[in-house]
């Protein structure tokens, strides 16, 4: 292959995405099977031959967010201020009770036994009350590398304000068990609120060993190394280097990175409403973009985390092709999160695996076809009967029968996450379209779009390809922030003007170290604001207006509208704001991406490729539908349900009562033409 100036990969849980762009400009896609990290480089080079990028390696990846959502998380220690032992399990329980039952609060991160308490002090206001002692740091230091502990999360009281005492903690780690990583919380996360700061920072820590594998496995292979670029869950991109120490930031790489390529999609096609679907073999993730805007939060959730610090507000469950069935000790069904993922993989897939998934529902109901991947990857539909027989057998049910059930189950998990983000937050369903994406997004979308009232799917050319897409038109993003202290100080303009002249300089020294290619940097700052007393604050961006005391006026008239948007209630003129935190977007373009228009020869009518019985969600027997291949549908096709349309890395699957056409930009535009 000629030399290549970007290629742009996506690992997911059960396939790996590529785009490779080379010196022209030409753009070519594969999809390979994701296999152990060590063995990528070479997966790579068996289908690109020998690597030699000019430019760029762009990455995201679901590695972090899988050892989240799987719980494959290693051993760390856990260093906290005299009295804090039990923060992670304390959590915000409180507040909380009467909501949630102790089984729904985040299961246990690190073991209490290898939490540890130092008498070292900070007042609320930042004045040290006690010093750290250094003796006792090096005791608990000496018995955390006795017990073969690699990574250790300090988190001490107010060190956001502070930081003196996390690092002299890890200057005495230094000097007494150097080979211990040591992961400070005024570095993770320098905000308000112990708990959130204490479970980002461990999960930091517990996250490093995983991606510095997965990292180390793919650069040494490669012929010339590039920079590598990785995805953040906030949808900007950032050199890996930068990111080494804050794996935490990637948690939604992989789905971040699809939203932003959708978005990207949306706004060249004229969609500017719709909802994501992303179905992949491990997760489904879903968000809602508006007038061609995605969300951001400082307060999300993954994989049952609360995690307090910049993401797409993209809502990720444990449901994808790979997603294994079980029946739970109350006899109820499940249906993930965990996942056979490549290896061993769905039973259907012949490599060991025996436990039921919803990729074996899908052969088993006729829903994909018996190879996918253009044939190179074939399915055993009798290993996926096998497993299927002996899953349903004590509910008295054939294959087919859980097989139906499996999918019901996934299919209403999928919902429920849509209504989540949806109806949840003042969105109504049916006034956005669905843009489905990933491997799997297209098997589903249309059923899910009738469970949602929803009149409208999108299916882009390449629905496997969004992660991939999204980081070649991604832009390279950081967020900064510093807390305010006393978060009663609403308008002290000279103490906001000196935390944001803090922040730009930050920003400026960051910007310098990533060297983006075209170097014209916006910085764009944000308030977290909230009421009086409330305990949840929401990120503003400041209006442009050249002058500070006008910049506060506008964002904080922006956040009544905002509360009064998500609430019903208005509170303006009746209770002070609150400044609580500082923030500060520093982001560059890298490159401009044009979205090539489909060059179709003339065809006749599509023909069916072949017809077989399919299982559909609303339906109880099995129906002959015909397959097509989407390749045969010029912007002449028009196809009606029941239907089944298959390409080289997806399959759309078309019910009854569903048209479905194709765009100048080859996207598949289902419509729904009567009502289920």
């Amino acid at each position: 292959m000629a030399d290549l100036r970007t290629i742009s990969i996506d690992v997911g849980g059960t396939f790996t995405d590529v785009l490779c762009v080379d010196a022209h400009g030409v753009i070519k896609s594969f999809k390979l099977p994701s296999v152990q990290p060590n063995a990528l480089a070479a997966n790579l080079h068996s289908v690109l031959g020998q690597i030699s990028i000019q430019d760029e390696l762009l990455y995201s990846t679901t590695v972090t967010l899988n050892s989240l959502l799987g719980g494959t998380l290693p051993e760390i220690g856990l260093i906290v201020t005299d009295g804090f032992r039990d923060i992670l399990e304390t959590a915000r329980l409180p507040e909380s009770a009467g909501e949630a039952p102790p089984s729904r609060l985040p299961r246990r991160l690190v073991n209490l036994e290898w939490v540890r308490e130092i008498h070292a002090r900070l007042a609320a206001t930042g004045e040290e009350r006690t010093h750290v002692d250094r003796a006792e740091v090096e005791t608990i230091a000496l018995e955390y590398a006795a017990a073969d502990i690699n990574v250790v999360a300090v988190s001490l009281l107010h060190s956001y304000l502070d930081p003196g005492h996390e690092q002299a903690v890890a200057a005495i780690f230094s000097e007494v068990a150097p080979k211990i990583k040591v992961v400070l919380s005024s570095a993770v996360l320098p905000e308000l609120r112990e708990y959130e700061r204490t479970l980002a920072t461990a999960l930091n820590s517990a996250l490093i060993p995983t991606l510095t594998e997965h990292l180390d496995s793919l650069a040494p292979d490669l012929s010339t190394r590039p920079r590598i670029w990785l995805m953040q869950s906030n949808g900007g991109l950032a050199s890996a280097e930068s990111l080494t120490d804050q794996p935490l930031t990637t948690a939604l790489s992989g789905p971040g990175a699809a939203v932003v390529g959708m978005r990207w999609l949306g706004e060249k096609c004229g969609f500017s409403d719709f909802i994501t679907l992303d179905v992949g073999g491990t997760s489904t993730d879903v968000a809602v973009v508006t007038e061609g805007h995605y969300a951001l939060t400082t307060a999300g959730n993954v994989a049952g985390f609360p995690l307090k610090t910049p993401m797409l507000d993209v809502l990720s469950i444990g449901a994808g092709g790979g997603s294994i069935a079980y029946e739970a000790p109350d006899t109820r069904w499940h249906v993930g999160p965990q996942s056979a993922g490549a290896v061993p993989g769905p039973a259907c897939y012949g490599r060991g695996g025996d436990a039921p998934t919803l990729t074996d529902a899908q052969l088993v109901l006729g829903r994909i076809p018996d190879a996918l991947l253009g044939r190179s990857v074939p399915l055993d539909k009798q290993r996926a009967l096998d497993a299927l027989n002996i899953f349903g057998r004590k509910r008295d049910l054939d294959a087919i029968g859980a097989a139906r059930g499996i999918l019901e189950i996934a299919s209403h998990n999928m919902c429920g996450a849509i209504r989540r983000v949806s109806v949840a937050r003042g969105h109504d369903p049916s006034a956005h379209a669905l843009l489905a994406m990933g491997g799997a997004g297209p098997l589903h979308a249309a059923e899910l779009a009738d469970l949602l009232s929803m009149t409208s799917v999108v299916v882009p050319p390449q629905p496997g390809l969004a992660a991939a897409w999204g980081l070649l038109v991604a832009e390279v993003t950081r967020d900064f922030v510093m807390p305010l202290g006393n978060v009663d100080s609403a308008l002290d303009l000279s103490q906001i003007e000196t935390v944001l002249t803090n922040l730009s300089e930050r920003a400026k020294r960051w910007c310098e170290t990533e060297r983006c290619v075209n170097g014209a940097w916006k910085m764009i700052p944000k308030l977290d604001l909230r009421y009086v007393g409330m305990t949840h604050e929401t990120t503003i961006e400041c209006p442009e207006t050249g002058e500070l005391k006008q910049t506060m006026i506008g964002t904080i008239d922006r956040f009544h509208n905002r509360f009064e948007q998500l609430s019903g209630r208005s509170w303006r003129d009746r209770e002070a704001v609150e400044i609580v935190n500082v923030r500060l977007t520093a982001s560059c373009r890298r490159q401009s991406v044009e979205l090539p228009k489909q060059i179709m020869d003339p065809q006749p009518k599509a023909l069916p490729q072949t017809i077989r019985d399919v299982g559909f969600l609303n339906t109880t027997a099995l129906m002959r539908t015909p397959v097509y291949g989407r390749e045969q549908l010029d912007q002449s096709a028009r196809l009606s349900g029941p239907a089944i349309i298959e390409q080289y890395e997806s399959t759309t699957v078309l019910p009854t009562g569903w048209e479905a056409s194709v765009d100048e930009f080859g996207n598949l535009l289902l419509e729904r033409i009567i009502d289920p």
